[in-house]
């Protein structure tokens, strides 16, 4: 079986474990919606005001999420506490390397061009480097990479976050396979922690005042 067929089982197996567990996968014609979500649960994010120039941009944040979503929905996982869409999750499976040019761009990225100009293009793909290059330390890629965990503002302390993140942890514990993630927030780093991931590395983004946490979680193995 060649790498692109293991991956391709990879993810169906992950979409099962996943719907297996009472969790809503996520169409294309949802999208919109997430990024309305998320667009509120990443209000004041220090990596998106960076990107909008020092101060938070709601439309920045929903059309980069849009853009971004749709990009890796047919190459990834994204699920949802429910078809409420209170919460949601993406995910991308070993050997992910960043986000592929043509693909963005004609998934939307020339919106974001028309709207913020091109200096919006290039402070993502300075950060994608600089994101990836810090995944490759530490995982050489064989990771499942989550992209992003959102949870709408009038939905959070529900409990919805462990629901989304605990099937797929149990996933990368049956595969034994290492998972990763970034977050820019430090607050954040200890909810990471309480699902098992370690810091590996706290570093300012380049050109920016912008810290970036690099977090790996190890598969736990059970006799």
């Amino acid at each position: 079986m060649n790498e692109k067929q293991k991956i391709k089982n990879e993810l169906e197996m992950a979409r099962n474990a996943v719907k297996e567990a009472g969790l809503y996968l996520v169409s294309k014609k949802e999208i919109d919606k997430l990024a309305e979500g998320a667009m509120d649960a990443y209000q004041n994010y220090p990596l998106h005001n960076w990107l909008s120039g020092g101060t938070y941009n709601p439309l920045l944040s929903k059309l980069l999420m849009k853009v971004s979503l749709k990009t890796m929905i047919d190459n990834g996982i994204i699920y949802a506490d429910s078809s409420e869409l209170n919460g949601f999750t993406a995910w991308m499976p070993p050997n992910y390397t960043g986000t592929k040019a043509l693909p963005f761009m004609l998934k939307g990225g020339f919106n974001l061009i028309r709207n913020f100009g091109f200096d919006i293009i290039k402070k993502l793909t300075e950060y994608d480097d600089f994101a990836m290059n810090l995944k490759k330390k530490f995982t050489e890629h064989n990771d499942w990479y989550l992209f992003n965990l959102s949870i709408k503002k009038d939905a959070q302390g529900k409990g919805i976050a462990s629901k989304l993140m605990r099937p797929m942890l149990q996933f990368c514990d049956d595969e034994r396979m290492v998972s990763y993630l970034e977050t820019n927030k430090e607050a954040n780093v200890g909810l990471y922690r309480h699902y098992g991931f370690d810091l590996m590395k706290e570093e300012q983004i380049p050109k920016s005042t912008v810290t970036h946490y690099a977090m790996v979680r190890k598969p736990i193995y059970k006799e």
